[in-house]
């Protein structure tokens, strides 16, 4: 069955759609902060109303706030070794995403000789 350019395109796209959101420091700090104050005005305000408002994930939120309670940062900066599994999972599913392409691509030639 041969496999058209676009819908190659569409599949990488709909990939490329589902990776997380990277969002900045200040922006995460803001989030908790705002979760905190909303917290102190009605204590029955719940995470998951906060992050709704927000358009985040409830247990990113979660996760921040802890970050943020345990060190008054809502990130952590990571070390060059704990980015290198990480860094080596983005470039393998890479290569086999170009590697999945190149068969669907030689499979398209041969059929066509």
């Amino acid at each position: 069955m041969p496999v058209s350019a676009g819908e190659i395109e569409k599949a990488e796209s709909r990939a490329k759609a589902k990776a997380p959101r990277q969002h900045a420091e200040e922006y995460r700090l803001e989030a908790v902060e705002y979760y905190r104050k909303a917290r102190e005005a009605d204590s029955k305000k719940s995470i998951r109303e906060c992050a709704s408002e927000l358009g985040i994930n409830d247990k990113t939120l979660s996760d921040w706030a802890i970050k943020y309670g345990r060190t008054g940062k809502a990130t952590q900066a990571r070390t060059g070794e704990q980015k290198e599994p990480g860094e080596a999972r983005k470039r393998i599913r890479e290569l086999e995403s170009e590697n999945e392409f190149l068969k669907k691509a030689a499979a398209l030639f041969a059929r066509s000789l």
